[in-house]
């Protein structure tokens, strides 16, 4: 696999200015990064997908708001990205063939306010008229949902509902994979009965990971695609210290069971949720378990057990110096090895058949605590390439990490059973233009510093510590 990496340092800000592509923007800098990146600006994705193929392209669309601010520019990927990427796939298809804009967003994200938000139905609908040979969808790959309304807290999250239909992405549309003992958590295959995701019942969870024993549910829009385009977001996490190209494909999996994020109990105990042992913590995360499992609950009984489960997680946040929860820091050795997970799916068998390429939205980039509460980073920027392991690092090391100490990048390079293992990153360059300006290569080692806010669990992982 190409581990080589493009990047394009332009403006932080593309307005709307007009309808037709070739008067945007955006257009003008994917343009740059495709030239930069050896590929023909106006028709980039020739060769990677034939006419009247499918492309699908897969932003980051995590949530439909932001706590932090009145918009959504630094939490989903950019309007302009994915609208001029869907224009270039229209032209790769030559008019004809299939585009799918797809997600599977955190379970209370109101899907329909995220596409106000965003844009994409205007886009979409300006693609079809000048394409009226392709078919376009917008889809929610989701298959557990929150209807937030009239609810608040711990008991909006247990009002979970199961969809029999995801859109036209139907139950009967996703595979259940199990990686069995290839996966990567099969290495903490003893504790799999305490892996845990945030707000779902941990019985689900056994029932897909076990020694021997890890199933993911991965949508087939993905899995028979002749063409996917991974649009991930630059941006901070609490779990994984970043979110780029290989986090992004969480959103490929259509329930959150499937996939574990942390292990129940403190680091000395085994888990790796938090550091130290905590009476309060343990009887939170027991009674979350509880809670979770309860589909009976209602009216003022959730409720009470709801307010309890806010005082329990206060009393732990205060009992301590350290307050990370849900393995939301450093030390979490449980989502980098689902990632890679997912990874390894996407690209199992896929060589000649099934192409993944890999574009960044950093143009207005997530700092401090993403990836749901970013804070705007305005970078400007757009990273391209093949292999999602070496883009992801040169994201880590612009935001200021030392990859060394962000588990998922740094093991998707170095792991002995990665796919994405290539040279090592004293030795690799990357090509590196800012607009309108020619291209240089820079080694890895010299790539700027731009500084980004880290989130508080993971600051010891900033490059300038060494």
């Amino acid at each position: 696999m190409d581990p080589r990496v493009c990047v394009v340092q332009g403006d932080p800000v593309y307005p709307s200015s007009s309808q037709e592509p070739a008067g945007r923007p955006g257009w003008s800098a994917l343009g740059q990064l495709m030239q930069l990146w050896g590929r023909d600006p106006a028709n980039p994705f020739a060769g990677w997908v034939q006419p009247g193929g499918t492309v699908v392209l897969k932003p980051n669309w995590v949530m439909d708001r932001n706590p932090l601010e009145d918009g959504i520019e630094s939490l989903v990927t950019h309007r302009a990205v994915v609208r001029e990427v869907a224009e270039l796939a229209a032209v790769a298809l030559q008019g004809r063939g299939t585009i799918v804009i797809g997600d599977a967003p955190l379970q209370a994200c109101d899907f329909a306010r995220l596409r106000a938000a965003n844009g994409v139905d205007t886009d979409v609908e300006r693609l079809r008229e000048r394409h009226p040979g392709l078919e376009v969808r917008v889809e929610d790959w989701r298959l557990t949902v929150i209807d937030r309304a009239g609810q608040d807290g711990f008991a909006a999250w247990q009002e979970q509902s199961t969809r029999d239909s995801a859109g036209p992405a139907s139950p009967e549309g996703y595979r259940v994979l199990d990686l069995g003992k290839g996966s990567f958590l099969e290495d903490l295959a003893s504790y799999s009965d305490r892996f845990r995701v945030t707000c779902y019942k941990p019985s689900l969870m056994r029932q897909h990971h076990a020694p021997g024993k890890h199933e993911y549910l991965v949508t087939d829009r993905v899995l028979s695609a002749d063409l996917v385009i991974n649009l991930p977001k630059m941006k901070t996490h609490i779990k994984a210290g970043l979110t780029g190209c290989l986090k992004n494909l969480v959103g490929i999996n259509g329930h959150k069971e499937f996939l574990p994020h942390h292990i129940k109990g403190s680091y000395i105990e085994g888990g790796d949720c938090y550091g130290k042992p905590s009476l309060a913590r343990r009887w939170y995360e027991d009674l979350a378990d509880w809670f979770w499992e309860q589909e009976d609950l209602r009216g003022a009984r959730r409720k009470f057990w709801s307010h309890a489960l806010d005082w329990l997680w206060l009393a732990g946040h205060y009992a301590g110096a350290e307050a990370s929860y849900g393995g939301s820091w450093s030390h979490n050795e449980t989502i980098w090895r689902t990632t890679l997970d997912l990874n390894h799916v996407l690209y199992a068998g896929a060589e000649g058949a099934r192409k993944v390429i890999h574009i960044v939205d950093g143009i207005v980039a997530g700092e401090s605590e993403g990836p749901l509460s970013p804070e705007p980073k305005r970078a400007g920027l757009l990273v391209a390439g093949e292999n999602p392991a070496y883009v992801d690092a040169v994201l880590a090391r612009l935001m200021g990490y030392n990859v060394s100490r962000i588990p998922t990048v740094y093991q998707a390079i170095y792991h002995r059973r990665s796919r994405f293992a290539g040279p090592f990153l004293e030795d690799f360059v990357v090509d590196l233009a800012t607009k309108g300006g020619p291209s240089r290569r820079l080694p890895f080692e010299e790539l700027p510093d731009l500084r980004f806010r880290k989130p508080r669990f993971w600051r010891m992982a900033d490059r300038t510590l060494g």
